[in-house]
């Protein structure tokens, strides 16, 4: 029974003392150099050297790589603003109906010279003009030519007239030289009389040629 106190007390002065120490151990880090490298574990359970670190970024060396160079990208001379006085300045339309009633006026003009322009279709006529020569539009943007011969009327207004100065061709399609030759003459120099043309107005305006 003796044996059985001392016992007792003996593991209870045991647990006082361990609780002592673990409050009055220090409060700082177990590692004051910081956390170790797991590595260092394993490499003193091999017995062997701790490896060096992989390199953390650039090329091999410890040199940073040279920076990718990007392809030069080649842009080509700006588009040229023509003259002010030239009619390459005035902005060409798809419609006669985009100039109100003088445009009403011109198309029932050409409706009239429709005849005519049915006859550059003969290949008599068109033999006739193949040796004329004919103007084309000196536009740097042009139509695409999608087998459509489209011609561009140049309006010049005065007071109570349209003329036909010129009509270039825009796309050639597939007529030939002498067929548009013969259309330029039918329409150039032709004047529309309308009262709600004003001098000093221009215009271009699309026109397909059509049998």
């Amino acid at each position: 029974m003796r044996k059985l106190v001392v016992g007792t007390v003996a593991i209870l002065l045991f647990g006082v003392v361990a609780i002592l120490v673990v409050y009055l151990a220090p409060t700082g880090s177990l590692w004051p150099d910081g956390p170790p490298d797991p590595r260092a574990t394993d490499a003193a359970l091999l017995g062997g050297p701790l490896p060096p670190l992989p390199p953390t970024g650039g090329a091999p060396g410890g040199e940073s790589p040279a920076p990718m160079a990007l392809p030069r990208v080649e842009y080509g001379p700006p588009p040229t603003r023509p003259p002010p006085d030239s009619w390459e300045a005035v902005q060409p339309v798809a419609r006669l109906s985009a100039l109100g009633p003088v445009g009403a006026a011109v198309g029932r003009e050409l409706a009239e010279l429709q005849p005519q322009l049915s006859a550059c279709f003969d290949e008599v006529f068109q033999a006739r003009h193949g040796q004329q020569p004919y103007t084309s539009t000196r536009d740097e943007a042009r139509l695409e030519d999608a087998g459509t011969t489209v011609l561009v009327l140049q309006l010049e207004m005065s007071q109570g007239e349209v003329r036909i100065v010129d009509a270039p061709v825009e796309t050639h399609g597939s007529a030939s030289d002498g067929l548009i030759a013969c259309a330029q003459k039918v329409l150039r120099g032709h004047v529309v009389k309308d009262p709600a043309a004003t001098t000093g107005r221009r215009a271009r305006v699309m026109f397909s040629l059509m049998e």
